[in-house]
């Protein structure tokens, strides 16, 4: 299980590049990101390395932002097909004995081995 962290990128009005501005003034490196309406109201959700993440929460809550932490479940593939297909089925198979269901999902950046993080956010039914 690794860390993400997930805010809605608005003060007033809304704007991601401000809110990733917050983050690069820092010094803070994004290793995987996904969102869904981010300049509407929606989250934008990220990793960073985990030498980061407080760093990173105090740097938001102190622009006004109200960062939250969750957990989510990350697997490992490679550019192949049928790669996400087996990360979608592994996080399937552990969500049906919890009875979660997939949210959303963030793919990121290779690590040195060429292998690339998918994070899995989920949510009760």
């Amino acid at each position: 299980m690794h860390l993400q962290i997930r805010a809605i990128p608005s003060r007033s009005p809304a704007s991601l590049l401000d809110f990733l501005e917050v983050l690069e003034r820092e010094g803070i490196n994004i290793e995987a990101a996904g969102g869904s309406n981010v300049e509407r109201g929606g989250e934008f959700a990220f990793a960073v390395a985990h030498e980061q993440v407080q760093t990173a929460m105090d740097a938001l809550a102190g622009a006004g932002y109200r960062p939250t932490l969750v957990a989510v479940e990350t697997c490992w593939m490679t550019n192949a097909p049928g790669q996400l297909r087996a990360c979608v089925a592994r996080v399937t198979k552990i969500n049906a004995e919890s009875g979660r269901l997939i949210k959303d999902l963030s793919i990121g950046v290779p690590d040195q081995d060429g292998r690339i993080p998918v994070q899995f956010y989920s949510e009760g039914r």
